[in-house]
């Protein structure tokens, strides 16, 4: 019933899951649509407002309209590739586009048969000569008010496709095989399927294949979604202005993608019910068989066999008795005494794994192995046994909290899964720290760039000044002297911040004692030129120094995370006449605070999460102070405290965050 109740809730859960997937799909395939029409939009009107269109048309000099190196310079700028500018005349007739010099009449486009199209701002979606495209329109008219023509400016899916693709979903854009007769030059993909066009040039080959391979008309007439060979594969129909088909957008995403965690508590929840139902059962077959005692070794076994784990009862060197839970572990032996014959005790079968919480069979200071653990019910002991399979499994023990007549009761729970899960969640901890080191660089050149720049921009400058004086033949050698001095004076500045660098980062990882004051003063020198481009007032004050067992790479790195942290809330949130970080040290409690205003109180809880972060997505992947809180806290076992506070600094009230280490 258990099993049953399982199976129909985590299906009846899993299709709830995937309609919400497939919603989302929809919704952010929608949504991405509708940003790139109204970008292309606003690239439209902006261009419409040239104030020498009218004149270049009416002359048609269309060779003055320099719409391929706009298109060009968007393209290199933004995102979005593979803009076309097109300009048409008011019967229809294209008379200028910037990606071909093709020209010819409209008339068989949907979108431009209402006059509104041509004399109103518009958008559309629409096949053309060339390929299907997102179309945003402008009219022109002259200085009377007289309608000219329109300029229209056409996007593709590329961006879009690759947005999606970001999200874990691979999309197939595919053109109905309506439009196939008026696309007549297909230009940015040749791919067809059957009478269908594929329109996006970055669409993955071997999904392309798949639906190429299964029937192509299997997919686009999918009402919603299907679930199909490790696939959610959901449509988005787009159509034209006459509500027929146009084209449809297929979206793959891999089912181990989408996130089924809540499954596991379906399962969970039923197993708890049972575990109570199984319990409410023993205890009425237990006050039923107490009324015999004739029966108590029938009871016995009953109770041992209705167990879903290994139960034993021993005494430590030999097995008294067992639930048939063993022997279906050890399929082997057909009975107990079978059982017995070879393994005598089942700590025989026990694997060392070299771990102390790991039971093997051995002596435990005069003490077998039960007795040692009996004796120390307060611990989590386990043990690693292989099976029939040579598979190794993993078992918590548990034992009665009385002797039976000196023999215990002991419970081998399979603990299997749960451990290859912590291995799991470890191996993305890795993770997490990796993307941090990855993080760590990023900051390190940028700050090799702004100690760069000055000696950079001195060198320049003295190279332009000899060059000039040599074209008007005022160079002479002591010009020559004095400026290779200053070459050499500021090319030994870019070394010395080269070897600067490398001091700072070449530290050993092993851990060792290091004074915390001259580790804090390092971070601060390596940060001075950031603090003086951004007008930042940084000061370390301390009334005692201590000394730490640690990584001084991993110490440096997570005092340099609160650091930026603190400059790009004061850069973003105050005046250059506020900006300063307070460093204090003394009863072995490091204080670090600014002036950025602090952040939300609701939010203080979340800051050391992994992933969150009040940043833009471009300054962080908000692993900083989730390091920060791994290093010292769960490494070190120190703790760290955060607040908002109002403090008063060189005659000014201010407010910001407090970022509190206690090494006590």
């Amino acid at each position: 019933m258990t099993n049953y109740y399982i199976n129909k809730k985590q299906k009846q859960l899993l299709e709830t899951i995937y309609q919400a997937t497939h919603k989302n799909i929809f919704e952010k395939t929608q949504n991405l649509i509708s940003d790139k029409q109204n970008t292309s939009l606003a690239i439209a009107i902006s261009l419409s407002k040239d104030k020498n269109l009218y004149e270049n048309l009416e002359n048609k000099d269309f060779k003055k309209l320099n719409y391929e190196q706009i298109a060009k310079l968007i393209e290199t700028n933004s995102k979005y590739k593979n803009i076309w500018i097109q300009i048409f005349d008011s019967n229809l007739n294209s008379i200028y586009r910037s990606w071909t010099n093709i020209r010819g009449s409209l008339n068989f486009r949907p979108d431009l048969k209402k006059i509104e199209a041509l004399k109103n701002i518009s958008t559309s979606i629409s096949a053309g000569l060339f390929n299907v495209g997102i179309k945003a329109r402008v009219p022109i008219f002259d200085e009377n008010n007289n309608f000219y023509g329109t300029l229209e400016v056409i996007t593709h899916f590329d961006s879009i496709t690759e947005d999606l693709v970001k999200n874990n979903i691979s999309p197939i854009v595919i053109g109905d095989k309506s439009i196939k007769k008026n696309l007549t030059n297909p230009l940015l993909s040749k791919l067809f399927i059957d009478d269908y066009y594929i329109a996006n040039e970055n669409v993955d080959m071997n999904l392309y294949n798949y639906i190429k391979e299964n029937g192509i008309e299997n997919y686009i007439n999918i009402e919603n979604f299907i679930v199909e060979n490790g696939y959610l594969i959901s449509k988005y129909p787009l159509f034209d202005e006459k509500g027929n088909n146009l084209a449809y957008i297929i979206n793959f995403m891999e089912l181990n993608s989408i996130n089924l965690e809540n499954m596991k508590y379906v399962k969970i929840q039923a197993i708890l019910a049972s575990v109570i139902a199984l319990i409410i059962l023993f205890t009425a077959i237990l006050a039923y068989y107490l009324r015999d005692i004739k029966e108590q070794n029938h009871k016995n076994k009953i109770l041992l066999d209705s167990q879903p784990n290994i139960v034993i009862i021993t005494d430590g060197e030999e097995i008294i008795d067992a639930n048939k839970q063993l022997l279906s572990f050890f399929p082997l032996a057909k009975n107990l005494e079978d059982f017995k014959k070879k393994y005598i005790c089942i700590c025989n079968s026990f694997e060392d794994l070299k771990k102390d919480d790991y039971i093997v069979n051995k002596d435990y200071d005069g003490k077998n192995w039960v007795e040692y653990i009996f004796e120390n019910q307060d611990k989590n002991f386990k043990a690693a046994i292989k099976n029939s399979k040579n598979e190794l499994r993993h078992f918590s023990i548990k034992t009665s909290t009385a002797k039976i007549d000196l023999s215990i009761i002991v419970t081998f729970i399979d603990i299997t899964n749960e451990i290859l899960q912590l291995e799991k969640e470890k191996n993305e901890q890795r993770n997490l720290f990796q993307q941090s080191k990855i993080n760590a660089i990023e900051n390190t050149l940028n700050s090799i760039a702004h100690h760069w720049r000055q000696p950079l921009s001195v060198i320049s400058t003295i190279a332009s000044g000899m060059k000039l004086k040599e074209e008007f033949k005022q160079l002479t050698k002591n010009d020559i002297l004095l400026s290779c001095d200053k070459i050499i004076l500021n090319t030994k500045k870019l070394s010395n911040t080269i070897e600067n660098f490398s001091n700072f980062f070449e530290k050993d990882d092993m851990a060792s004692s290091y004074s915390l004051v001259e580790m804090v003063n390092n971070v601060i020198l390596f940060c001075e030129t950031i603090f003086d481009e951004n007008s930042i007032n940084c000061e370390f004050t301390y009334s005692e120094d201590f000394i730490i067992n640690c990584s001084q790479s991993d110490f440096s790195d997570s005092i340099l995370n609160i650091l930026d942290n603190s400059i790009y809330a004061l850069v973003n949130n105050k005046n250059k006449a506020d900006r300063y970080i307070l460093i204090n040290f003394s009863n072995k409690i490091l204080s670090i605070k600014d002036s950025g205003n602090g952040i939300e109180e609701e939010l203080i809880m979340k800051i050391f999460e992994p992933y969150f972060s009040t940043k833009h997505q471009s300054f962080g992947l908000g692993l900083g102070l989730f390091t920060v809180n791994e290093f010292f806290v769960r490494n070190l076992n120190f703790k760290i405290e955060l607040k908002n506070e109002e403090f008063e600094f060189k005659n000014k009230k201010l407010k910001g965050l407090n970022i509190i280490i206690n090494f006590n």
